[in-house]
């Protein structure tokens, strides 16, 4: 099977998504799920995507990949028996312990390794599937040779992102903590957990963008230079025919924090595209080309809207001590 994963930030995306030909919604819960509140859902919401999805025969995956402490455990996993009990048909998961658990609590669910626990070679694919994962998301900056090395590793399903190759920059998406030293301590509950602004893997309000942010590098008394640590790639098609003849299970679409229209868009273009891959009949990339590249400058532009206010609201924490505990 060859599958169109594509986001639900909200019920109103989710349900655009579904409509357009999307096989897999993924939703996050307030708090469990690496993003800002408005792109997560209430577990009323995701229960209602749920049924919409399980009524037009697609399928949701519940993202859960924040690092849970030992005091959230119960809470976390009282999250998964009740997102199971709705009819997800799986669960996105960064932390390595917390998949294992819900393995072995749920043999029958599906389990995607998440972007956040930072795959860096072909092998963790053996490692996340001997721990029960069915799915493990590849970097985008891996092409033809690292997917083929990634199916010789292991039997465990491959998900990439709808993001084509593109060797930039100096990290990739993960195990990142930046944002904590941002904002750390303001303590909210919401859904049933307490949490605090500060690491995006800690189920923090977002992930303020810091890596995309230009910083000063120099060594030796040399002038420092201007770079960026990390800059995303763009919107994939040309490899996208390739990555099916090798076997790439799950094509993703990410944006939860995007505009709902931006979304539906994106989801029926690539229906349209992978359709045709599939089909044998549409196999020559030059013919998307030109309707791809408005859909690239309209997910530039939205990216950039989106860094420009999440660096904006970080600099306004310069200075905040209304974190500190009083004396």
């Amino acid at each position: 099977m060859t599958a169109l994963l594509a986001p639900g930030g909200t019920t109103e995306m989710a349900f655009a998504a579904i409509d357009e030909g999307a096989d897999i919604i993924y939703v996050g819960p307030l708090g469990w799920s690496r993003r800002p509140y408005e792109s997560e859902m209430t577990d009323d919401d995701i229960r209602a995507v749920i049924d919409y999805a399980g009524s037009r025969g697609k399928q949701v995956r519940v993202v859960l990949n924040t690092f849970p402490s030992p005091f959230e455990m119960d809470g976390f996993l009282e999250k998964v028996r009740r997102f199971d009990a709705w009819g997800a048909s799986g669960f996105i998961v960064t932390d390595p312990g917390a998949l294992a658990l819900i393995r072995r609590m749920l043999p029958q669910t599906l389990l995607h390794v998440s972007i956040g626990s930072g795959v860096t070679n072909a092998w963790d694919g053996r490692f996340y599937r001997a721990l029960g994962a069915d799915v493990i998301i590849l970097p985008y900056r891996w092409g033809e040779e690292e997917v083929v090395g990634a199916r010789e590793a292991s039997d465990i399903g491959l998900e990439v992102f709808l993001f084509e190759t593109v060797q930039t920059g100096k990290i990739c998406p993960g195990k990142c903590i930046m944002s904590s030293y941002l904002k750390f301590r303001d303590w909210h509950q919401i859904e049933g957990k307490d949490y605090f602004h500060g690491s995006a893997n800690r189920g923090a309000k977002e992930c303020y963008r810091v890596c995309q942010t230009e910083w000063d590098f120099g060594a030796g008394g040399e002038a420092p230079m201007a770079l960026k640590l990390r800059r995303d790639a763009r919107l994939m098609l040309e490899q996208l025919p390739r990555f099916v003849e090798l076997g790439v299970e799950c094509f993703k679409l990410s944006g939860r924090e995007r505009p709902t229209a931006m979304i539906r868009d994106l989801v029926r273009f690539y229906r349209k595209v992978l359709d045709g891959i599939l089909s044998g009949e549409a196999r020559d990339m030059a013919l998307h080309a030109d309707e791809l590249a408005g859909l690239r400058l309209r997910w530039i532009t939205e990216k950039r809207k989106r860094v420009d206010a999440l660096m904006t609201r970080a600099d306004g924490y310069q200075g905040d001590t209304s974190w500190a505990s009083p004396v």
